[in-house]
């Protein structure tokens, strides 16, 4: 579906498509009844005018591709963003923007984005552009798994839009384009280093939003970074770096976040490089690819250079460890009480981590993984009686039971450490997501293209409300699910804190109470771990690894 294809009742049986419901679930949020002005409606932002068009929801309007950088080809490739370039009359912000240089899988041929090095764009839905209402905004960045990273109409901030929330969602350089380190870079830069240029193209972007979204009736002071997955870890740098303090004030991570001493780290946030070693691998795959020089590297044709890229195992184009961007590693930071103090919210999903309804696991190997796991901590026999198997049924039942609580538990360990060692007087909600999407979507290739149960990426559906552009078969239950989830994030959008008006309370964080809160399949309160054994004793596990991150 487009932004232009407007859905007609009954989506939605409780007002999905009005603000008059959200109004009552948001209290004294800023939410208009209707759109005072229309798409055809002048901005004027730093590089020149724009109109946008409407959104999937009525009353909305979104501006598409306006450009926050120039482009990032040629002699712009591995620097840092460039002021974009200007305009003159009024440009028609009506088209996505194209995605960074990227190999996209399992995607049918008319569902891949445009692709160039001149991405770095970025796509604002508003219920009310020009009002100067000074309403909350949410910066949005794009998770998955390689299949495609892009910000474009996969994320549609239409539903946020009509709750009074301006939803902001960029594209940012990915993969080498991204990441590349090399000493010639590092020389040539102004502050000693290479690597992270996608991050900094997500300051750059909260850059632009910190001056310019007020002509779009957003508040430059109330500003929520947030994403899933690889976007989480994003967020995550950020609260660590100080590249973008003061851009943002509060801060949303979708199964972004695990304990410091977590082994699961090691294939996720936590996988950080010195600049020395990113250095040496981009070296190396520049001499793989026969680029003599930085000269030659730059001339290399983006698509030729990211499938090679693709294609090549061992290159890496992970988080550098740059002094700059990134100043130490997740755990030094969070021991240190370097970490942004904004309020978090943060949650995981009930069939990730391992966990799955399909799950096949023999007995055999479930009684392996125990050994080999927790055999030399002396806790496989502990384990076993904690999560008992007597058949291969039972043992995957067991091992998502036990996937499910590590989850949980891992994240109430990470929030524990954020509020205790970083000295950090905001509030943290945490939140474990339990709905099963229905169906297949084959529109997304990003989200749950061949997961089942509440696969990771589940929540943003509901997160951002935008059931209406997929293809699932949702119910009457699933926009009734999303109408509420959104309205707790627009309350923390708002005001830091998710509760109000009519919605579940939702505890804060406290350290000496391992709860958290259901969303999704019910709305309320629930222990981190299925007893209090069986969160000692993932407790004791996770306390005792002594690989941090």
């Amino acid at each position: 579906m487009s932004d232009t294809d407007l859905p007609s009742a009954p989506l939605n049986r409780r007002g999905f498509l009005g603000a008059a419901a959200a109004a009552g679930l948001l209290g004294t949020l800023s939410t208009p009844a209707a759109a005072k002005t229309s798409a055809a409606t002048v901005i004027s932002t730093e590089s020149g005018q724009v109109t946008g068009v409407q959104g999937s929801l009525r009353g909305t309007t979104v501006y598409k591709g306006v450009p926050y950088a120039d482009t990032t080809a040629g002699a712009n490739r591995w620097r840092p963003p460039q002021p974009a370039p200007s305009w003159s009359g009024v440009r028609a912000a009506d088209s996505w923007g194209p995605a960074c240089p990227q190999p996209v899988t399992g995607i049918p041929a008319d569902q891949v984005p445009e692709l160039g090095e001149d991405c770095l764009n970025l796509n604002i839905w508003t219920a009310d552009p020009g009002s100067g209402d000074g309403r909350p905004v949410l910066v949005w960045l794009y998770g998955g798994d390689r299949a495609l990273w892009a910000g474009q109409e996969i994320y549609n901030g239409s539903l946020l839009a009509s709750k009074g929330v301006v939803v902001v969602t960029l594209d940012h350089r990915v993969g080498p384009l991204g990441g590349l380190a090399h000493p010639e870079l590092t020389a040539e830069s102004a502050y000693g280093g290479s690597g992270n240029w996608g991050i900094q193209d997500v300051v750059a972007a909260l850059g632009w939003v910190r001056r310019n979204i007020g002509a779009f009736g957003g508040d430059p002071d109330r500003v929520t970074l947030a994403g899933w997955g690889q976007g989480a870890s994003v967020v995550n740098i950020l609260l660590a770096s100080r590249r973008a303090r003061g851009l943002y004030h509060r801060a949303l991570l979708s199964s972004g976040v695990r304990y410091t001493k977590d082994p699961g780290l090691a294939q996720g946030t936590g996988r950080y490089r010195s600049l020395a070693d990113a250095e040496a691998d981009g070296t190396a795959f520049a001499a793989r690819l026969g680029a003599a020089d930085l000269t030659a590297l730059r001339a290399l044709a983006a698509d030729d250079l990211v499938t090679r890229a693709a294609a090549d195992t061992a290159a890496d184009f992970g988080h550098v460890l740059d002094g700059y961007v990134l100043p130490d590693t997740y755990t030094a930071v969070l021991t240190a009480c370097a970490e942004t103090d904004v309020p978090v919210l943060t949650g995981v999903c009930k069939d990730a981590n391992g966990a799955s309804p399909g799950l096949e696991l023999t007995l055999d190997a479930f009684q392996a993984y125990a050994r080999s796991e927790f055999g030399p901590l002396g806790l496989a026999d502990t384990f076993l009686s904690l999560y008992p198997a007597d058949s291969d049924t039972a043992a995957a039942r067991q091992y998502s039971a036990y996937a499910r609580d590590e989850e949980r538990v891992s994240a109430f360990l990470w929030a524990t450490q954020f509020k205790n060692t970083a000295a950090n007087s905001s509030d943290v909600y945490t939140y474990f997501w339990t709905r099963v999407p229905p169906g297949y979507d084959g529109t997304n290739p990003v989200i749950g293209t061949d997961a089942t149960g509440a696969f990771q990426g589940s929540d943003v559906y509901y997160l951002l409300g935008y059931l209406y552009n997929t293809g699932r078969p949702w119910t009457s239950k699933d926009y009734d699910i999303a109408d509420t989830t959104a309205s707790y994030v627009a309350r923390f959008a708002a005001t830091g804190d998710p509760n109000g008006g009519s919605l579940a309370d939702w505890p804060a964080l406290a350290t000496d109470t391992p709860r958290t809160m259901e969303l999704g399949a019910d709305f309320g309160t629930l222990a981190v771990a299925d007893s209090d054994d069986k969160l000692a004793f993932l407790r004791t596990y996770l306390q005792s690894q002594t690989t941090e991150f």
